[in-house]
């Protein structure tokens, strides 16, 4: 991680998505704002590139704004907690998704994804159509007494993450096998590690 002090203030240069997600961990919840700098693809210095930055910072309730030169090799962009209430773009949400899919949104983003658009907005959108198992996944994750009642007990953002996470993939065996470890870590009265603040999930296939 690159440190550069300048007259519009410190802006951090991260070298991969996963140190900037090492710190929205630790400080999604206590900081106000951070700029994050990026090399320009001419400078060949590497480094994370905008997509990536934007991907932690959705999983974190964060979000991207203004962007400022800081010279010829490299920009900055303002990353930011997102308001209660605040629109999300269509690109957004069906980027938020494809995260809740593959096991990699945290529970603060999630939170912040509840939080966001109501029914009727422009932003309306898929998590406010209610996360669903299918007849045949609750009828088997309900057979587990142990699991169905540790499951039930959980809060609602939850049992909602962990609902997405089985039925968003795209693959009927991708399905089975994170049905499989939901009963299986419910049953043991433990929650999926994708929605532990510790877990360090990476992407799962789909």
């Amino acid at each position: 991680m690159e440190q550069r002090l300048l007259g519009q203030g410190l802006r951090v240069f991260f070298k991969t998505p996963a140190a900037f997600r090492a710190w929205l961990e630790k400080h999604h919840d206590s900081e106000k704002e951070l700029w994050v700098g990026f090399f320009k693809v001419k400078a060949g210095k590497g480094g994370m590139v905008y997509q990536q930055a934007l991907d932690e910072a959705l999983c974190y309730g964060w979000i991207d704004g203004m962007v400022q030169r800081v010279d010829e090799e490299s920009y900055a962009q303002r990353f930011t907690p997102r308001k209660p209430n605040s629109n999300w773009s269509q690109v957004n949400i069906r980027r938020a998704k494809e995260l809740i899919a593959a096991g990699l949104m945290r529970p603060p983003g999630l939170a912040a994804f509840d939080r966001r658009a109501t029914e009727g907005s422009p932003a309306y959108s898929f998590e406010q159509r209610a996360a669903a198992f299918s007849a045949e996944q609750e009828k088997r994750l309900k057979a587990n007494r142990t699991a169905w009642e540790f499951f039930s007990s959980q809060p609602p953002y939850y049992r909602r993450l962990a609902t997405w996470w089985v039925t968003g993939a795209k693959r009927e065996e991708t399905r089975e096998r994170r049905l499989a470890t939901l009963i299986e870590d419910s049953a043991a009265g433990r929650r999926l590690k994708v929605a532990t603040p510790s877990s360090s999930t990476t992407p799962l296939e789909e």
